[in-house]
């Protein structure tokens, strides 16, 4: 007879098992909705005690959790010390939640005082524990083997459970099972049966690169700031659907100070190859003035996002939207998690005091650069963007020696973002520079805050701030003058533009200047801060206003890939004047 714990997700089942045997005097699931009716009464027919509790979040909102127990005393403790009150971000009470759940003391103040810190479990026992364990505890190595028997047999009536219903075995099924039977079923050509396990759409269409199948990949994971979440039924769903809201919203009025969009119809239809709707032929352009960038979407993929999927047909052709490309041009209406505070901050723009100075802004006006997103947006964008590109190295794989990199260090333990109420892995990421002998570790919880424009993070694993200064020389990015002040270029006497922008071949940069009389380059970066390619007008003195080509190739000749690129016009080696460009092949 199938176990009725098969039922319930992977890590929930495991978490039941450990606290009906009291190894956890009581347990938390935290997926920020009520479990199932069903859920419920399966935990409760095994034996436990449950309880939803009510939480509140930072922005107003209300997130829940299910917290389950063999004695009724601990229910009631924690009901009355946090049922229907804010997330807990104070130590004193992260310390409390440590000690009902059974975690040991010295783990517990550790974690709350030190964050992170290296012990000898990492790769190993740690990622089927709940909580991060301190350097030389002696309380882990006691636990440990009631840990590792309790996942073993919970491993085991998966994949018994598995072989009897899918008459096919699977070894050593992890503790994401679903996503992992999802791809186990695509592979065998039963993409219907994959539906009815996820509640999928049958508009979302496979992405490569989607490790964990929930219809992103890992670049655009990081971008969005999903990784190592557990969202339900897929991570691109609300996503997209946010997206398309937006954009139905934007006023369709021409404006030189805020997002708008241009509908352009065409006189044609396709038929959705998915659900037999008639689209129209043409597409939406959405406009961010202040940031000089602009995307065009096909109202056959609006119609995709409004299932929840990025990817796209037309025909029998298949297409993805550039979501990088997509979040920034609505980047000013990412806000909800910006009210994080950051510790010295005069102008509340996310960035503190010092790092506006290191990076060349003003710490008195939280939009320097005008391009509609604060100043902490600007930079948190930019550094996402380069952490998306980084190589991924498995616990104990050969890393690279010549370039940065990071590697996951995920536990079984979870904690809630205190702004959305989203689930996320208590575990963290460390980036690591070869060539420098460095490193950073972070939690993961914070490159979610990161992709949504902040350094400081608060969830009820994890609550403190990335120092973007030595994250930046970690990353071995210069992010200084991302985009210099207007008034730099009057103070100066230079003024750049370019035409057209966007462009898709070449652009013209124009620029005048009053001394003419010095070394004058143009240089090209693309948004890490890595020199694309130097170009040297001709100055004439005749002409004060003058133009130089930009064919969107590098020193070698080579094409450079779509993308936003600075212009910098340098004099005697300094930075005059910046320009952004975005080329879009």
């Amino acid at each position: 007879m199938k176990n009725p714990l098969t039922k319930l997700d992977f890590q929930l089942a495991y978490l039941a098992m450990l606290t009906k045997e009291q190894i956890k005097p009581l347990s938390r699931w935290e997926k920020g909705i009520l479990i199932s009716s069903r859920d419920f009464y399966i935990l409760r027919r095994y034996g436990l005690k449950v309880e939803n509790v009510k939480r509140k979040l930072l922005n107003g909102n209300y997130t829940y959790e299910t917290i389950f127990s063999t004695k009724s005393r601990y229910l009631d403790s924690y009901l009355r010390n946090f049922a229907n009150k804010p997330m807990a971000t104070h130590k004193s009470d992260r310390i409390k939640e440590g000690f009902l759940f059974g975690y040991p003391y010295c783990c517990v103040k550790n974690f709350v005082e030190n964050g992170y810190t290296k012990n000898p479990y990492i790769g190993k026992e740690q990622e089927i524990l709940f909580h991060w364990v301190c350097p030389d505890c002696r309380n882990t190595p006691s636990l440990i083997p009631y840990y590792q028997k309790i996942h073993n047999e919970c491993e085991h009536i998966f994949a018994e459970a598995s072989s009897t219903h899918f008459n096919h075995p699977i070894a050593g099924l992890c503790r994401k099972s679903l996503p992992v039977a999802a791809s186990f079923l695509i592979a065998f050509g039963t993409p219907l049966i994959v539906n009815s396990q996820l509640h999928a759409d049958d508009h979302w269409l496979p992405v490569e690169n989607d490790a964990d199948s929930d219809f992103l990949s890992y670049r655009e994971e990081i971008l969005l700031g999903t990784q190592e979440f557990f969202l339900y039924p897929s991570a691109a769903d609300s996503i997209a659907k946010s997206y398309k809201t937006i954009i139905d919203f934007l006023p369709r009025k021409v404006s030189d100070i805020t997002c708008y969009a241009k509908d352009n119809y065409a006189y044609g239809v396709y038929p959705c190859p998915i659900c037999g709707d008639r689209i129209n032929m043409g597409e939406v352009i959405v406009y961010n003035p202040l940031h000089s960038l602009e995307i065009e979407i096909p109202y056959m993929a609006m119609h995709f996002m409004e299932h929840g999927s990025f990817s796209y047909m037309i025909g029998e052709e298949a297409s993805r939207i550039d979501i990088e490309l997509l979040k920034e041009v609505s980047a000013p209406f990412d806000t909800q998690h910006l009210v994080v505070e950051t510790a010295s901050d005069n102008d509340n723009d996310g960035l503190s005091n010092a790092s506006e100075e290191h990076f060349d802004m003003s710490p008195n006006n939280p939009y320097t650069n005008n391009i509609g997103i604060d100043d902490g947006q600007e930079i948190t964008e930019a550094i996402v963007e380069h952490i998306s590109d980084l190589p991924v190295v498995d616990y104990g794989g050969a890393p690279p020696t010549d370039q940065v990199y990071l590697w996951y260090l995920l536990t079984d333990g979870t904690g809630t973002c205190s702004i959305c109420g989203k689930s996320v892995d208590m575990g963290g990421v460390r980036i690591v520079n070869p060539m420098q002998e460095t490193s950073i570790y972070i939690p993961i919880i914070s490159l979610h805050y990161m992709a949504h424009g902040r350094f400081a993070y608060s969830g009820t694993a994890n609550t403190g701030e990335v120092d973007p200064i030595e994250l930046c020389t970690v990353l071995d990015i210069d992010l200084t003058g991302i985009e210099n002040l207007p008034e730099i270029a009057e103070k100066y006497g230079y003024q750049v533009i370019n035409f057209p922008n966007p462009f898709n071949t070449s652009t013209t940069i124009s620029f005048s200047a009053i001394d003419l009389h010095r070394l004058i380059e143009i240089k090209i970066y693309n948004i890490k801060g890595q020199l694309v390619k130097t170009l040297t007008p001709m100055i004439s003195d005749q002409n004060p206003m003058t133009n130089v080509e930009w064919d969107g190739t590098d020193e070698n000749s080579k094409p450079v890939p779509s993308g936003i690129y600075l212009c910098k016009l340098e004099v005697d080696g300094k930075t005059a004047a910046t320009r952004k460009c975005l080329l879009i092949r």
